[in-house]
């Protein structure tokens, strides 16, 4: 949608609109108009009556009340002194600045909400209010009745952005439309600028997404219901994962996808602005941008904002643009809706991800239905209420409406069969997030770790799962390139006995990282509060809790870049194996209830990892040493390393030459007193994912860039009072190539 010339508008305006004026909407248009001059002409007296105010509030000649009719005021249709307000706000605008007018409505809008809410009414009267104001301003507020399509139609004139909510924007529209269109003569005039503003966003702004079934009213007047793309059951995706501050990051991606951007450098973006994240994750949320939400494109090699993603960054509430993809392209979202609307404030989260899980065949555990609620919560669809027994869900205002606009056969069409879901396309998620069948979910254990590329012994790999079963909590440690964070992901997928990712979380330490990001602590909710929201860990203990006869795992990345006391609070005595049972729970530092007690579950499994070359770490074995069992993981250029990289192509001699030059390095760094064995640098660096190519000339190369690109700048961080000895174990790996 791009921005439309003042030519092309008068053209509009003067053809297809006009057409549609004389024919569908000529009704409308009287009805519209008759209101205007009803609350126009009208004198102080008239006003004040109880009559008067019930057409101000009620009358649906503007447009239709939408999902919110069941929203009445009946006892604000005494209120004298709120009538009062509203005679006198009454043409209290004309004459001043653009902004002035903008910021005068808004104020208007809100504290008239303030006054009826809840006095009067249990929900906001947005749309009726905001129906009236376009009887009362003519000349400065348009038919348009909710902020997605408000900031729709300013992009599309592009309109002055105005400081304030989407009721502040009317004035810039209106004004846009009048510099293009001349200044209305009359309110007949007026009232059809204003219906040309709705004419544009159906024309222009309201795509639905392709195949799309369609569930808009048949009824082309102006409304208030929200507008959303209901896609077909299997073509929807299958939940999106949820991390911590997952708004702000996605508004990172789209912004820097303004100007064009690649991969390469948007993962950087994504890496940046989420610490936790890894550049697999990365891949992960650029899916989610892309088909899930809808926010971005790709144009050959460059990332771009789509319309969405624009919408996003020019509305005052970037959450509010998230509902419609949301409920029309993730599968599970509308049903989310439904239940809280048949049985409000009565389930709990976990009640919600159970039922969510019974629907789709392929769910084999409760967290995608985790994370479709946290994505229900982050766009303010609903909220929790705490009361005895935990808190409990209902929806929102915003999540009455979308629920109220859901088709009313939407629960016995939207469905999945279990035939259906193999030819479903899912999204390209990162392994651990990435939801698979039960019985498509082939078998996992040691055997299979080492078929993947573990150049460990078999009876070590064994040992290392029967320790990871038996202590619960396992760290692996070793110099950098050893393989840590790969192997603890198949070490837990073979306790788990299947490569199920659902079962599966990874995250990442950092040093900013908080008891309240990892454990539990207070968010923002998307309406200015706060709210008390679970991390990855009680997420992790919910799931396992649920399922007790079916081991769950986390793996955590760089546990020495946190501090572990800090981050994990009581957590740290709890994860003890010895204090796996609800006899030990203990009251968290942030409670949902007086009497709540938590305990970690027998079927919950921990793995972390630990860089011990990093000179930035705080030595925390120590405190670790009582909960976890540590495997120590060292280089590995032995036979199973030379099979596997020969049997991808390179020649012996190659092979045989890169482990005699990393052996000589290796052994340096461990005889050198400033370093140590903890220093030597890992057959990571030197195994192939991929032959870089048939010839050996092709390996060379590969190795040369390997040492350039990877090596190198690691030897120079470990000598960097020494850059000489640094530049002298690199020409040493390179010498003859």
């Amino acid at each position: 949608m791009t921005e439309t010339s003042a030519s092309e508008l008068t053209k509009l305006f003067d053809g297809r609109f006009r057409t549609m004026l004389d024919t569908d909407w000529s009704s409308w248009r009287d009805a519209y108009v008759q209101q205007v001059r009803t609350v126009q002409e009208a004198d102080e007296k008239t006003w004040s009556h109880p009559k008067f105010q019930q057409i101000l509030w009620d009358d649906p000649s503007v447009s239709s009340i939408g999902p919110g009719q069941s929203v009445t005021l009946v006892s604000a249709y005494n209120d004298r002194s709120l009538a009062a307000v509203l005679f006198q706000a009454r043409g209290s605008i004309e004459g001043l600045p653009l902004d002035q007018r903008g910021a005068a409505l808004d104020d208007l809008y809100q504290s008239v909400l303030t006054q009826v809410h809840p006095r009067y009414t249990p929900r906001r009267p947005k749309a009726r209010l905001a129906r009236m104001l376009a009887a009362m301003f003519p000349g400065d507020v348009t038919c348009l009745m909710d902020a997605p399509r408000v900031w729709a139609a300013q992009r599309l004139l592009g309109a002055q952005r105005l400081s304030g909510d989407f009721m502040a924007q009317h004035p810039s529209i209106k004004a846009k439309l009048r510099d293009a269109l001349g200044r209305a003569s009359d309110v007949v005039g007026e009232v059809e600028q204003s219906m040309f503003a709705w004419f544009l966003w159906e024309e222009f702004a309201n795509t639905p997404d392709k195949g799309a079934v369609a569930t808009q009213t048949t009824d082309r007047r102006a409304n208030a219901v929200p507008a959303f793309s209901l896609l077909p059951a299997n073509a929807q995706r299958r939940s999106l994962a949820c991390v911590k501050d997952n708004v702000p990051l996605l508004m990172a991606m789209v912004r820097e996808a303004e100007q064009g951007i690649n991969r390469e450098d948007l993962v950087g973006i994504i890496l940046g602005e989420a610490t936790q994240l890894n550049a697999s994750s990365a891949g992960n949320m650029i899916s989610q941008a892309m088909g899930g939400l809808g926010l971005l494109r790709l144009e050959g090699s460059t990332y771009r904002p789509t319309e969405r993603g624009q919408e996003m960054l020019t509305a005052s509430e970037p959450t509010n643009v998230l509902r419609g993809p949301l409920i029309g392209r993730v599968f599970g979202m509308g049903h989310l809706l439904r239940m809280v609307q048949r049985e409000p404030a009565k389930l709990r989260p976990i009640d919600i991800s159970t039922r969510l899980k019974d629907l789709v065949p392929t769910w084999t555990s409760t967290q995608p239905g985790s994370y479709i609620f946290a994505w229900a919560k982050i766009a303010g669809l609903v909220q929790v209420e705490e009361g005895p027994g935990g808190g409990r869900v209902s929806l929102t205002e915003d999540g009455e409406d979308y629920a109220a606009a859901l088709p009313d056969d939407f629960e016995e069409r939207w469905i999945i069969e279990p035939q259906e879901d193999a030819a479903v396309e899912q999204p390209a998620a990162t392994p651990e997030l990435q939801p698979q069948s039960r019985g498509q979910t082939p078998s996992y254990g040691p055997d299979d770790i080492i078929a993947d590329g573990c150049f460990m012994e078999r009876d070590a790999v064994v040992a290392a799962v029967e320790l990871l079963r038996r202590k619960k909590n396992l760290i692996l440690q070793g110099p950098p390139g050893t393989g840590k964070t790969w192997l603890a992901k198949r070490l837990g997928f073979a306790l788990l006995g299947a490569r199920d990712p659902e079962r599966l979380t990874a995250v990442q330490f950092q040093p900013s990282l908080s008891y309240e990001d990892f454990v539990r602590g207070w968010r923002p909710d998307g309406a200015g509060g706060l709210q008390l929201a679970d991390g990855v860990l009680l997420d992790a203990v919910s799931a396992a809790r649920a399922e007790p006869t079916r081991p769950f795992v986390i793996v955590i990345e760089e546990i020495n870049r946190g501090n572990p006391a800090q981050i994990l609070g009581e957590m740290l005595t709890l994860i003890e194996d010895s204090k796996r049972s609800p006899a030990e729970a203990l009251r968290l530092t942030y409670p949902r209830t007086v009497g709540e007690r938590v305990h970690v579950p027998e079927n919950l499994y921990i793995i972390g990892t630990m860089n011990l070359a990093d000179r930035s770490l705080a030595l925390v074995d120590l405190a670790l040493r009582r909960r976890f069992a540590f495997i120590s993981l060292k280089p590995s250029l032995n036979k199973a390393w030379r099979s596997w990289t020969t049997g991808m192509g390179c020649s012996p001699e190659i092979v045989d030459g890169i482990a005699a030059r990393l052996g000589a390095l290796n052994d340096a760094i461990t005889d050198d007193r400033t370093l140590g064995e903890q220093f030597q640098v890992g057959h990571s660096f030197v195994t192939p994912l991929a032959a870089p190519g048939p010839a050996d000339e092709d390996w060379r190369d590969w190795f040369i860039e390997t040492v350039d690109a990877e090596v190198g700048p690691l030897l120079r961080e470990y000598w960097y009072d020494r850059p000489d000895e640094a530049e002298n174990h690199i020409s040493k790996l390179l010498a003859g190539l």
